[in-house]
C-alpha cells in the first residue's frame, strides 16, 4: 500500500508540471473581442445576443452578455473582416462591419450603447483596425497585418525587411543581419511561429533565426508582432523581445499567389574607379507558390524552393496550415 500511495504521489505531481509547463510556454496565436453593452440610459442591456462573423470563411462565433452586460469571444483568427451583431429583445439592433483583430492585442467594445427601438430603426457602424494602444495591451509592441506584408519592400523575402520599421528595432547588416530590440543581443529574442518556438538553442547563429535565412516562408505569413517586454504569463525564455508570427489559412473561396526572382553576379559592379572587384561566380533563384481552398477544413499550403548554384542544393519545403474546421 505504501509503494502504491508513492506512485500515485508521483504520478499527480508530474500531471501537474507538465501542465504547468505547457501553460507557461503558450504564446498568443489568436485574437479576442470584449466589451460590455449598454442601453440609452446607461444600463447594462443583459441578454443581448453577439454574433461574431468571418466574413472570408463564413465562421461564426455567438455569445450573450450576461447581468452586466458584459461578453468576451476569444480563439478568433487574426485579421478579418469581421461583421458583429448585436440583437436584443430590448433595445434596437447594432452592426459593426469591416472589424480587424491584431495578434498582439484584441478588440474591446466598453460600454456600446444601443439605442431604443423607438427612436432608431437600425444602427449600422463601420470600422477600421483599431490601433492597440486604444484599448489594454501586454505591453510595448508592433504589430504587422497581411496588408503590411503584402506592401511592404520585402526585396529578402524576410520579416527583418518588415520589422525594421518599428524604431526600436535594428538590423545589423555588418554582423549577419541579426535583430536586435531596443539594443539587446539577437541571441536574447524569442521566435514564435503559431505558437512554436524556433529558437537558435544552441547559439550557433547570430541573425535571430535557428537557421542561415528565415526558418518559414514568407509568403505564408497573416501578421507578425514584435512584443518588447510583455508583462502576461504566457510569455518566457527571452529578456529582448518576441517575434510572434501567424500563418495564413483558406477561405471559402480558393485563391493563391506565385513568385519568381533570380540575381546573380553580373547584376553587381566590378569596378570602382577604375580599380576591379572580385564579385565571385553566383547565381540565385527563388520561386514557390501558395494557394487557399477548403474542403472539410481550411488548408493554406505552401511551396517554396531556393537555388543557389555557389552554395547550396535546392532546398524544398512545404508548410501545411489547419486553421478552422469548416461550418
Amino acid at each position: 500500500m505504501m509503494t502504491k500511495s508513492k506512485l500515485n504521489r508521483v504520478a499527480i505531481a508530474v500531471a501537474m508540471s507538465v501542465g504547468l509547463s505547457t501553460a507557461a510556454m503558450a504564446q498568443q496565436t489568436s485574437s479576442e473581442i470584449t466589451g460590455r453593452v449598454v442601453g440609452p440610459q446607461g444600463a447594462p442591456a443583459a441578454g443581448t445576443v453577439i454574433t461574431v462573423k468571418h466574413v472570408p470563411t463564413g465562421s461564426i462565433k455567438t455569445v450573450t452578455a450576461n447581468a452586466n452586460g458584459q461578453f468576451n469571444l476569444s480563439g478568433l483568427r487574426v485579421g478579418g473582416p469581421y461583421e458583429i451583431v448585436m440583437d436584443s429583445d430590448t433595445f434596437e439592433d447594432a452592426t459593426i462591419s469591416d472589424v480587424y483583430l491584431s495578434l498582439d492585442s484584441g478588440l474591446n467594445l466598453n460600454n456600446f450603447a444601443l439605442g431604443a427601438q423607438a427612436d432608431v430603426e437600425r444602427i449600422e457602424v463601420t470600422a477600421s483596425q483599431i490601433a492597440s494602444i486604444a484599448f489594454g495591451q501586454k505591453g510595448p509592441s508592433s504589430n504587422f497585418s497581411l496588408e503590411d506584408l503584402q506592401n511592404a519592400p520585402a526585396i529578402n523575402r524576410d520579416i527583418k525587411d518588415l520589422v525594421r520599421a518599428d524604431p526600436r528595432v535594428y538590423i545589423d547588416e555588418t554582423f549577419s543581419d541579426g535583430i536586435q530590440c531596443a539594443g539587446a543581443s539577437p541571441r536574447f529574442n524569442s521566435l514564435t511561429l503559431d505558437g512554436m518556438r524556433l529558437n537558435d538553442n544552441f547559439g550557433l547563429n547570430s541573425n535571430g533565426y535557428p537557421t542561415e535565412s528565415i526558418p518559414f516562408s514568407y509568403d505564408a505569413i497573416e501578421q507578425v508582432a514584435v512584443e518588447l517586454a510583455p508583462f502576461d504569463v504566457e510569455y518566457g525564455g527571452f529578456t529582448a523581445c518576441n517575434i510572434n508570427a501567424v500563418t495564413k489559412s483558406g477561405t471559402n473561396e480558393v485563391h493563391g499567389s506565385a513568385f519568381y526572382d533570380f540575381t546573380s553576379d553580373s547584376f553587381k559592379g566590378d569596378s570602382i574607379e577604375g580599380n576591379d572587384i572580385d564579385n565571385g561566380n553566383y547565381t540565385e533563384k527563388r520561386y514557390g507558390f501558395t494557394v487557399g481552398l477548403r474542403a472539410t477544413a481550411y488548408f493554406y499550403p505552401k511551396i517554396s524552393s531556393a537555388l543557389n548554384s555557389s552554395a547550396q542544393p535546392a532546398i524544398l519545403s512545404l508548410l501545411l496550415m489547419l486553421a478552422f474546421l469548416g461550418c
